[in-house]
């Protein structure tokens, strides 16, 4: 597979253009492989963007021992929900990707070290902090680019960085004796766009409030309580009473016109939309917002174009089943690689994609499913667990819904059965697609780790 030249191709606009004819669908062994090889081709110019945005972005390389997956995973989930896009192995699948240019061109280089690097003879790892330390003697001296972290209790090899100093001159940041404390270490060293991603930290909280969820472009969240919704095939009304200055700030930009398409969930529905009116009333000392929301047409447009599958035995049921297990028990590849049918490299490959919804989002689809959003939540409500149950459940609902997991959600129970376990109940009516046939109805039950 050939990454090194870059396509630019507007899928929308040809999708528009080009409305597909379903009754000259073919089938076949030849015309399998020929939409492979275009699925392929396709892939192949969607990473190609992938790594071009990623140029012009924000982000961050993390290097690690393959043992410490885990955490490392962990650890991208935070930083991936602070506006950086996060460069590890497993996250970008397809072979000759530049990583010497990732590397150099990244806001941080993380070099994760652990007792388990120090036990290994040979590891990746030491390729890459070969070329990050190449990068990081051309840096300038007061630049902090190069991050160690302490997995576990270990120690930092003495490599040569330069004028007389090591590895082990650097500071690092220990992560194993307090996760929060180190994390909060890394974000410091990192200019933030926005304070938080999950923007609805609140410090006097009412158990009995319900809310509303609204998520960003850029990928935060805004859990805000409600006095009232009115949601007809139209339009939505909402009656909305901030209670943090987030939440405000968030209403403010909406009504500044700064904020376009907008997801938007509310108990069992979500919806891509744009604002179209923001009123904020003032009366004897309290404060609410009348806001007006329509479809977003663009999301309406490609709301059924989703991806059909290519690979020999696995369904779209199958599928929507693998999306919505990471969604709600962030199951990972690993988990299931052992039982796919699909052997190649690339197989796998396009199992993944699908998974994630990769090449749908090209179609409007704005959300990829890499990991659950549940154990992040899980960190900012642990103490409050009636908020955390329903924040888990609302923000579930906008992803199984807008990552076209699901048509509907017939049901959704969560509950928390021991302080590092949700148990999960699932229903729902995977997505209709345009070329195939009626969807099936999808359920298990299973266990969502948390995090201490």
């Amino acid at each position: 597979m050939n990454t090194t030249e870059e396509y630019e191709f507007d899928y929308e606009e040809y999708t528009r253009l080009n409305a597909p004819d379903t009754s000259q669908i073919r089938s076949g062994p030849e015309e399998i492989k020929r939409r492979r090889e275009a699925f392929q081709a396709r892939l192949i110019n969607h990473n190609n963007m992938e790594i071009k945005r990623a140029r012009e972005m924000r982000h961050v390389f993390i290097s690690y021992c393959y043992e410490n997956k885990g955490t490392v995973n962990d650890l991208c989930e935070v930083l991936s929900l602070h506006d950086l896009v996060v460069w590890v192995d497993w996250e970008n699948l397809v072979p000759g990707i530049p990583w010497k240019q990732v590397i150099n061109t990244g806001y941080f280089f993380i070099a994760c070290f652990s007792k388990e690097y120090n036990s290994r003879e040979k590891t990746y790892m030491n390729e890459e902090l070969s070329i990050a330390i190449d990068m990081l003697k051309q840096k300038p001296y007061d630049k902090i680019w190069f991050i160690p972290l302490k997995l576990n209790e270990c120690h930092i090899p003495e490599i040569n960085i330069g004028d007389g100093e090591t590895l082990q001159s650097l500071q690092d940041i220990n992560l194993y004796e307090d996760w929060q404390t180190g994390i909060r270490k890394i974000l410091n060293l990192i200019p933030q766009k926005s304070s938080e991603s999950y923007n609805s930290i609140i410090r006097e909280e009412n158990e009995c409030e319900d809310y509303v969820l609204f998520r960003a472009l850029n990928g935060h969240h805004y859990f805000i309580p409600f006095q009232e919704v009115r949601w007809n095939s139209e339009e939505i009304s909402l009656i909305l009473s901030p209670n943090t200055k987030e939440q405000t700030a968030f209403l403010c930009s909406m009504r500044k016109g700064r904020q376009d398409i907008l997801a938007f969930a509310h108990l069992d529905d979500a919806m891509w939309v744009k604002p179209r009116e923001i009123t904020q009333v003032s009366c004897e000392g309290k404060t609410t917002w009348e806001v007006v929301l329509n479809e977003d047409t663009m999301g309406k447009t490609y709301k059924y174009n989703t991806e059909k599958s290519y690979l020999d035995n696995i369904s779209l049921d199958q599928i929507a089943m693998l999306r919505a297990r990471r969604l709600l028990l962030n199951e990972k590849f690993d988990a299931i690689s052992s039982t796919s049918t699909q052997r190649s490299v690339f197989d796998k490959m396009l199992l993944e994609t699908q998974i994630r919804g990769e090449l749908s989002s090209q179609y409007g689809n704005r959300l990829q499913v890499l990991t659950s959003p549940i154990p992040e939540i899980y960190k900012l409500y642990k103490t409050r667990p009636e908020t955390f149950i329903k924040f888990a459940r609302l923000i579930s609902i906008l992803h199984l819904k807008l990552s076209t997991t699901v048509e509907d959600v017939i049901q959704l129970d969560l509950k928390l059965i021991e302080p590092t376990a949700l148990q999960v109940r699932f229903k729902g009516r995977r997505a209709w697609v345009f070329v195939d046939d009626d969807p099936a109805i999808i359920e298990f039950e299973g266990i969502c780790p948390l995090p201490d």
